[in-house]
């Protein structure tokens, strides 16, 4: 099976302890949004077997801090494969309490229409630990390391970082994501600042006002599978990450391939108030 594996666009993180300029201070604020993202295949990168890939995500995020974060995401990839045409559908839906006590998760995928996995589970704080309770594929109940943090906090995590100039960050993220079962080590490097509007081929979706005006940073995340001794990530990806939580230039690399997507529609959703 290719390994087609839904961006971490809300990725990565450990407790930033810091000093924080204090023009900096302020929590980061992630903008609610829909993104649309057109896929090609890399072709700067060698691939196995792939002789043609293109696609699109499709990706939602909803909420503030007081309410919790809402993120909706589907990705359609049709690639040939040594002469075979696959086509991936994959679907999913989560919500994360704002104050990270909480995470919901569901997915599903088809594989040339036909369905292939389906995961349902939730993740709880608790005690100094997180309580991982599983009814899809299988029901698995665990327990994972309490300093682990959901995507949308390791999101506001990597601009807390960014912002004060940290390059590196390093941290334990769960996502439920495959069986719900995985835990992964998340290294992300971070890029010097990008100046509001630097930049002379800037796709047009990302023209859009409220983008001009924001800095942005180029930023690398590599997940390694908790447990697992390897100097390989099970998948790395790389994006311009601006304050708001907005991604573009995306490239996700799955190690046999690598997949390109650029930001082609962005729509503002209701922003409400939270005073947290």
């Amino acid at each position: 099976m290719i390994p087609i594996r839904p961006l971490a666009f809300a990725a990565a993180a450990l407790l930033f302890s810091a000093a924080v300029p204090a023009a900096q201070a302020a929590e980061p604020v992630l903008t609610p949004h829909r993104g649309v993202y057109d896929l090609s295949l890399d072709g700067r990168r060698a691939t196995r077997g792939i002789d043609t890939a293109r696609g699109r995500i499709l990706f939602e995020t909803n909420g503030n801090l007081c309410e919790g974060y809402t993120t909706s995401f589907r990705q359609v990839v049709e690639l040939v494969v040594n002469g075979n045409q696959v086509v991936m559908d994959v679907r999913t839906a989560n919500f994360e309490e704002g104050d990270g006590t909480g995470f919901r998760f569901t997915s599903r995928s088809t594989e040339n229409g036909a369905p292939r996995d389906e995961t349902d589970g939730n993740a709880t704080r608790a005690a100094g630990t997180i309580r991982i309770a599983v009814t899809k594929p299988r029901p698995v109940n665990s327990e994972i390391d309490g300093q682990t943090i959901f995507p949308t906090e390791h999101l506001r995590r990597i601009i807390d970082a960014a912002r004060a100039g940290q390059s590196i960050l390093e941290v334990k993220v769960y996502d439920g994501a495959e069986t719900g079962e995985k835990l992964y080590n998340a290294t992300a490097v971070i890029g010097r600042r990008i100046e509001p509007g630097a930049g002379s081929t800037i796709e047009a979706a990302a023209r859009d006002p409220r983008l001009m005006s924001l800095a942005r940073w180029p930023v690398t995340i590599s997940y390694f599978e908790a447990g697992k001794e390897s100097a390989t990530p099970a998948y790395s990806i790389a994006f311009e990450l601006y304050e708001n939580g907005v991604s573009r230039q995306l490239v996700v690399n799955y190690g046999e391939f690598s997949l390109r997507g650029t930001l082609t529609k962005i729509d503002w959703l209701t922003e409400n108030p939270c005073s947290r």
